[in-house]
């Protein structure tokens, strides 16, 4: 009987349940990553995506959870809670700054009417139309600084240029002048370790944004900031798209240097930027914003007679304020838009909002580098580009080196510079500032140097001639996949 048991009951059970247990051990990482891939679709349907974006991602999870899983984790996160809590909290001590300057801003200008940053008058505005120029105010800047330096960027670079601006806040810093470098982890990756202690050492304080492992932050690794602002004594402010980096800005002219632009701003527009500083600067040292309720009210008394809005945008911000503003822009100008950036991968909402106002006969003119340093973004733009001169756009490239400029002019009327570029990094994950002009003095600097720099373009028909210009119709259609992630 017994023998009966265990041959007919006992050993069929034992080798279901060692059969099941090493079929769940085998799978169990499918498994586990399946569960993973349906907590993620969840949790990217509450999230604010665009239609492209969340279906490239759904495919890379679904179809291959061991790769998209831990891919999403580190790259893939939007919206952080936990930034907007400190931003909100620093936008309440902040409050003594907010005045209702819009009326009179509309009382001039259409474009100012609805923005939704905050529209100031009375400020003061140059350009510094290349990278010597650029270089050559910043170090005169820090020199001069009487008592705080703030300076947030993408990339420090262990360079020429890099290390000169470093010594020099060195300097400053051993001299009293308070000195705070905000760096992102990705960006200065691996160059900066001498730089912040040497900073340190003299007394200046440094911190890194958004750690890039994501086991030790909370948030996604893909969440970086792109932002490049300067500011001295919390009265003037240098920003645009320039990096700390030979590449960007030098003491002496490099042919092989980006073509790009900055910004000086004077006046009250220069409290916004400084409250942006001052939240992101808040949540990378891990300060609390009250230590700041001073320097967060001050603001700075007029130095001219510009109107200036400034927009930042990005995982801490409540919708995508710059990306609404851009889409505002496009479908509200009358007569003539450009837009200048480095790399265009437009979402579908801003893509076929050219379309449409191209069909009606409205002049739009998109100047991109003839070869940008990123070679996936090149490829990934071409399917965009073949469908925008269809629909009637004017598509030229600059040929002399890498174009690294952000800027979008409407009508006359409007001038957007900042740090964001035309692709659904810049408007839907980065943290980023932008800056939008609306008198008719700086209008007319940015028109000119927008100018001069289409001397040096070439039509898109002429850009064609070249057999290598175009990649294969296989390269674009499997880059065009994940253009949304790019």
């Amino acid at each position: 009987m017994w023998d009966w048991i265990q041959t007919q009951l006992l050993e069929p059970f034992a080798s279901l349940v060692v059969g099941g247990f090493a079929f769940l051990l085998t799978n169990l990482f499918t498994i586990i990553g399946f569960v993973l891939a349906l907590v993620i679709i969840r949790r990217a349907f509450t999230e604010k995506r665009t239609p492209s974006n969340f279906f490239a991602w759904l495919l890379v999870v679904l179809f291959s959870p061991l790769i998209g899983v831990p891919l999403y984790f580190m790259f893939g996160g939007r919206k952080s809670r936990k930034n907007t809590r400190i931003k909100l909290e620093v936008a309440r001590e902040a409050q003594a700054l907010i005045d209702d300057e819009e009326g009179s801003a509309c009382s001039t200008n259409i474009f100012a009417c609805e923005g939704r940053g905050m529209v100031t008058l009375g400020n003061h505005v140059e350009l510094l139309t290349d990278g010597e120029t650029a270089f050559a105010r910043l170090c005169t800047e820090i020199e001069n600084a009487e008592h705080t330096i703030h300076i947030a960027t993408y990339i420090l670079s262990k360079d020429q240029t890099g290390e000169h601006i470093v010594n020099l806040l060195e300097k400053r810093a051993s001299e009293g002048i308070t000195v705070r470098l905000l760096l992102d982890s990705l960006g200065s990756w691996n160059q900066t370790r001498a730089a912040r202690l040497k900073i340190r050492l003299a007394g200046g304080e440094v911190a890194m944004f958004m750690p890039v492992l994501p086991t030790q932050t909370h948030t996604s690794s893909n969440l970086r900031n792109h932002r490049k602002i300067a500011i001295f004594d919390n009265y003037r402010a240098i920003t645009g798209g320039q990096n700390i980096d030979n590449r960007f800005l030098g003491a002496k002219p490099d042919p092989q240097r980006f073509a790009d632009f900055s910004i000086v701003t004077q006046g009250p527009a220069v409290a916004d930027l400084n409250r942006t500083f001052i939240a992101d600067w808040a949540f990378a040292a891990k300060y609390p914003p009250s230590d700041f309720k001073e320097l967060l009210q001050f603001r700075p008394e007029e130095a001219g007679n510009s109107t200036i809005e400034i927009i930042a945008s990005g995982p801490d911000v409540h919708n995508d304020p710059l990306w609404e503003q851009i889409l505002r822009v496009i479908q509200e100008f009358k007569q003539r838009l450009t837009i200048i950036t480095p790399y265009f991968i437009p979402d579908e909402v801003i893509f076929r909002s050219l379309i449409v106002k191209a069909h009606t006969g409205r002049h739009i003119r998109l100047v991109l580098p003839l070869h940008s340093n990123q070679k996936l973004a090149d490829i990934a733009r071409h399917h965009s580009l073949k469908e925008l001169k269809k629909a009637g756009v004017e598509i030229l490239f600059y040929t002399p080196r890498m174009l690294h400029a952000k800027m979008i002019l409407a009508d006359s009327q409007l001038a957007m510079t900042g740090s964001a570029n035309i692709d659904m990094r810049s408007l839907f994950v980065n943290y980023e500032i932008a800056q939008i002009h609306y008198s008719k003095q700086d209008i007319e600097l940015l028109e000119q140097w927008s100018n001069n720099l289409m001397k040096d373009c070439i039509t898109y028909d002429e850009a064609l001639k070249d057999p290598t210009f175009m990649p294969s119709k296989f390269m674009q259609d499997l880059v065009q996949l994940i253009a949304p992630l790019l």
